[in-house]
């Protein structure tokens, strides 16, 4: 009875082991993924004009005039 138990028990190990070599594969290939993603240039953006503030008067929302009221 003593020999079925440790036959188990290995076999439980090896299933173990399987997993986890299976897990690290898998962890490997995603960080592999992220350092290409964060290794790739990332794409130029138009530069932005400036807009002028004395362009147009700033209009007030009705809630923004109804405060300003004292």
């Amino acid at each position: 009875m003593g020999n079925e138990a440790r036959v188990k028990e290995q076999s439980h190990k090896s299933e173990m082991r399987a997993a986890l070599r299976g897990d690290f594969e898998r962890l490997q290939a995603r960080r592999r993924t992220v350092d290409e993603v964060e290794a790739a240039p990332l794409p130029e953006e138009p530069a932005v004009e400036p807009v002028a503030a004395a362009a147009e008067p700033v209009r007030l929302s009705w809630l923004e005039r109804l405060r300003d009221r004292r």
